[in-house]
């Protein structure tokens, strides 16, 4: 899976992490060659730092890869969903840095990469004040292009049985809360268009 327009500098980064993330989730690998490709495209325009973002746009759910199945019988909690979040970040963190430091990238680099990764599902965990922890323009960055793909159409159909109005309700319902967690109104506009797409695809008023 070749990632479009991608630096040369990132190749290897990419090469080490498309087994792993063909590993975890159904769609992990598609997800992060577009998050990758979003972050590419806005690079001009926003000045981004593609050093930090490009390699956690790689890397940053390569946790999954890590967790099987049988493992969900081990995390406990009230919420095992929130939880298994939490675990994958931590264990992608630890993914990351090995596959960092074997490639002998920037040290400095490598640390805010890990501490990105470590952290960029805190808007989903309960009990957390998310934005205490995006203090950071590269944080804040990364977690509104990656959460512009929760209102991705096709996205949304691989969590949402076919003909299931009252799952795809309460979707609708999480998506629109979540509508406030972006720091950026760019990126929020976008996902309040493809919201209102989102809804009459599912025929939901």
């Amino acid at each position: 899976m070749k990632i479009d327009n991608l630096p040369k500098k990132f190749e290897a980064i990419w090469k080490k992490a498309l087994p792993l993330l063909r590993k975890g989730r159904p769609g992990d690998d598609v997800h992060s060659k577009e998050t990758v490709e979003t972050i590419l495209s806005y690079h001009k325009s926003l000045k981004l730092d593609l050093d930090i973002l490009v390699p956690v746009g790689m890397l940053h759910d390569i946790g999954h890869s890590a967790i099987m199945p049988e493992h969900f019988s081990y995390i406990t909690g009230f919420d095992k969903v929130s939880n298994g979040k939490l675990v994958h970040m931590l264990v992608g963190a630890k993914i990351a840095n090995d596959i960092l430091r074997s490639l002998r990238y920037d040290k400095k680099k490598t640390k805010e990469i890990v501490d990105i990764i470590s952290m960029h599902d805190f808007d989903q965990l309960k009990g957390f004040d998310a934005r205490a922890f995006y203090t950071s323009r590269n944080k804040k960055i990364f977690h509104d292009i990656d959460s512009m793909d929760r209102f991705n159409a096709r996205r949304l159909h691989s969590f949402i049985p076919k003909g299931d109005k009252s799952g795809g309700e309460k979707m609708m319902r999480l998506l629109e809360e979540s509508l406030n967690q972006f720091f950026y109104g760019h990126f929020k506009k976008i996902a309040q268009k493809n919201l209102e797409v989102l809804r009459k695809d599912l025929s939901i008023d």
